[in-house]
């Protein structure tokens, strides 16, 4: 329903393309709507050599205000 910025949209077909794209120590931020199935996905990131990989608790909302909050 909504996004960051800059963000992309990741799913299960295209898991392993963005496992190839980017490089494992970039910082990758992993959000969903409510924040569960970030988790399964940052979990996936970290089984394939990523090393700063980051779950957002709670989901897109909570960030969405962080984001609004620091900017303002």
């Amino acid at each position: 329903q909504g996004h960051i910025a800059g963000a992309a949209h990741l799913s299960e077909e295209r898991l392993l393309a963005w496992f190839r794209r980017l490089p494992k120590n970039q910082p990758v931020i992993i959000y969903c709507y409510k924040g569960n199935a970030s988790k399964t996905y940052a979990q996936m990131f970290v089984d394939f050599g990523f090393m700063r990989v980051f779950s957002v608790d709670g989901g897109y909302a909570p960030l969405a205000a962080a984001l609004v909050e620091t900017v303002a």
